[in-house]
């Protein structure tokens, strides 16, 4: 069957290890957007983020949006023309909040002073510096990225006041003082009602290595304090059945990121209980089914309301009900998208300093190809 389109390429041949597109002269967008200068691309499809990398690294791909770890080092090191879109740390644009989602229905993880001190024993920094190859600043305890489209959102000071950050001490100080819990010869914290806090697992999907080095670190941090974490690493298929039947403890998921929305749409997925189905029934959205009434009425004024400051105060209380209830704690900023350049072959590509272009393999990112020139021209 031949594929139809109307876009600046056409398919010229596909195999199982390559795509390869032709120029379309007669694009109705080269009046508009400049006739692309490349006449063919090609789209090698590795074996693994790896194979891509290597293949990166040695110039043999242009332009690419795989996990490239410590990207830096391919022109700090090997001196080669590359690049991202920030010349330095993050080094790309932040566009989603991955969050370990909390099955507020287990017992202790129903009372949100566990799920308080649990949020303080986890190392941030280290999170974003090796998990996230410093491609993400600290997390900050907010649901809106404070960056970019979703920065007149934030208010850092409400996020200082009754937020939470790294700190093994004040996690220990909540579990003895404010919970009266006790450690256990086991070295495991215990309320007082005889709750045990765990054993319980962190479930990501299966060769997310990014994704499952940060719960590594969670559970680290936790079990430092004295919570009994450990790490589930199932297969994809399997963890999101498990995760939208609300049968975790805890499961790392990213809700919607940076849109037209503003962060609504995630604070809606997370906040919102109206449509979502009983725990053991399919959810799409708040997988651990977490319920506040005030948090729902907040989400029915914000998109009516039309003063940014009136907005940004909306978002705000809502925010601070995250920060109260803790159904879920953020651990890091996902790019909107990787975007690695190789300038050895093609040069001219966009960066925050000559920005004609987003950082984007698709859409607006189109403009990219009638940009470039060839590196010898």
């Amino acid at each position: 069957m031949e594929p139809v389109g109307s876009g600046p390429y056409k398919i010229d041949l596909a195999s199982a290890q390559q795509i390869v597109l032709i120029r379309n002269d007669e694009y109705w967008g080269n009046e508009i957007h400049g006739q692309p200068v490349p006449k063919y691309l090609v789209h090698p499809i590795p074996a693994s983020n790896d194979d891509a990398n290597l293949a990166f690294s040695r110039g043999d791909i242009d332009l690419s949006q795989t996990f490239l770890p410590q990207v830096w080092k391919i022109w700090e090191e090997q001196e080669m023309p590359a690049g991202t879109w920030f010349k330095d740390q993050p080094y790309h644009v932040p566009g989603a909040i991955p969050a370990l989602q909390i099955n507020i229905s287990r017992p202790g993880l129903d009372n949100k002073l566990v799920r308080r001190a649990l949020a303080y024993s986890i190392n941030y920094a280290q999170i974003a510096e090796t998990a996230m190859s410093r491609y993400s600043s600290p997390m900050q305890p907010s649901l809106i990225i404070p960056d970019g489209a979703e920065l007149e959102f934030f208010d850092e000071e409400a996020a200082k006041e009754t937020g939470w950050e790294y700190n093994p001490e004040e996690a220990k100080r909540i579990l003895e003082e404010d919970l009266k819990a006790t450690k256990g010869d086991d070295g495991v914290y215990v309320l007082e009602d005889g709750t045990r806090l765990g054993p319980w697992k962190v479930m990501c999907p299966y060769g997310w290595t990014d994704w499952m080095t940060a719960l590594e670190l969670v559970v680290q941090g936790g079990n430092e304090v004295g919570f009994d974490l450990a790490t589930d690493f199932p297969e994809a298929p399997v963890r999101m059945t498990n995760q939208q039947n609300g049968d975790f403890d805890f499961s790392l998921h990213s809700y919607a990121g940076v849109s037209p929305a503003g962060p609504w749409l995630r604070l809606s997925n997370t906040m919102d209980s109206r449509d979502v189905p009983a725990m053991g029934q399919t959810a799409f959205t708040n997988f651990n089914r977490f319920s506040n009434p005030d948090a729902e009425a907040l989400l029915d004024q914000i998109p009516a309301e039309a003063d940014p400051a009136k907005r940004k105060e909306l978002y705000t209380q809502l925010d601070n009900i995250y920060r109260d209830e803790i159904p879920c704690i953020g651990l890091m900023y996902r790019p909107f998208q990787f975007f690695e350049f190789n300038e050895m072959h093609w040069k001219g590509f966009p960066t925050s300093e000559n920005d004609y272009a987003p950082p984007m393999h698709q859409g607006a990112g189109i403009k990219i190809l009638s940009k470039i020139e060839p590196t010898g021209a």
